[in-house]
């Protein structure tokens, strides 16, 4: 009885590692890539260039600094964000 039981803690126990070992893996493939996406983005950041904020806000960049650019939204409206909101560039 104790011998069953201690086997299939064992097995279950292989089984729940082997989970956390692949979704480990499968976890550093995705932040690999987002990682590269995001440095490819922000390099290719330049005024005039339509982009999108992380909360969807749509504009168009007036200036960059080194952690804020200044969006242009409408007209005659301007908002300062942090550099590092802008996750798209609009093509």
């Amino acid at each position: 009885m104790l011998g069953d039981i201690a086997t299939t803690s064992l097995v279950l126990l292989a089984f729940i590692a082997m989970f956390v070992f692949i979704s480990q893996i499968i976890s550093r493939k995705n932040l690999k890539k987002r990682k590269e996406y995001f440095e490819d983005l922000h390099t290719n950041l330049k005024p005039g260039k339509t982009v999108m904020l992380t909360d969807g806000i749509y504009g168009k960049i007036v200036t960059l600094g080194e952690d804020t650019a200044i969006i242009n939204v409408a007209k005659d409206v301007n908002i300062k964000v942090s550099r590092y909101s802008i996750s798209e560039i609009i093509k």
